[in-house]
């Protein structure tokens, strides 16, 4: 059965568990993205879409003198954009609330192709963006400090561990 709100419609196709549908108009994409995933139950798997966006907001990396790896300041596009490919992972961050890791290619009004680290709260939907996650259901991906780069990162663990 499908199941519909203000922010998506989707269903969940239960030989494989896999989650399609679509995020709405206005909706932003992390926000959506987490939405399903509540209703559904998912904690841990990956996802992808395609769509449109109504305003991008990603990072991209830079490279301090050093060698040290870092994220430049945040690009804000307040432009719409068609989003060509990305790949995103659910997990928990170190509360334990759901979190989304996203990284996109993205087509701008000028046919630029640009893309990155999407930004929560930044990227709301034009259109449309359909998506497909995939559940994991004996995993377990949780955020914690990296003491090489000093910010949290999935670590992954099987369930109960």
């Amino acid at each position: 059965m499908a199941n519909e709100s203000t922010l998506f419609e989707a269903v969940r196709d239960e030989t494989t568990k896999q989650i399609i549908g679509r995020l709405k108009k206005g909706t932003d994409l992390f926000e959506g993205i987490i939405a399903v995933c509540r209703t559904y139950g998912v904690e841990a798997g990956s996802f992808q879409c395609i769509g449109s966006l109504a305003g991008v907001g990603y990072m991209q990396f830079e490279q301090k003198e050093d060698g040290t790896l870092l994220y430049a300041e945040p690009t804000i596009l307040h432009e719409p954009a068609e989003l060509l490919a990305g790949t995103g992972f659910i997990g928990l961050d170190e509360l334990s609330t759901l979190e989304i890791h996203y990284h996109g290619m993205f087509l701008d009004k000028r046919g630029n192709i640009s893309g990155g680290h999407f930004i929560q709260g930044e990227n709301p939907i034009a259109i449309t963006m359909e998506f497909i996650i995939h559940p994991i259901d004996d995993a377990k991906m949780k955020k914690h400090p990296d003491p090489d780069f000093n910010i949290p990162i999935f670590n992954f663990t099987k369930r109960g561990g």
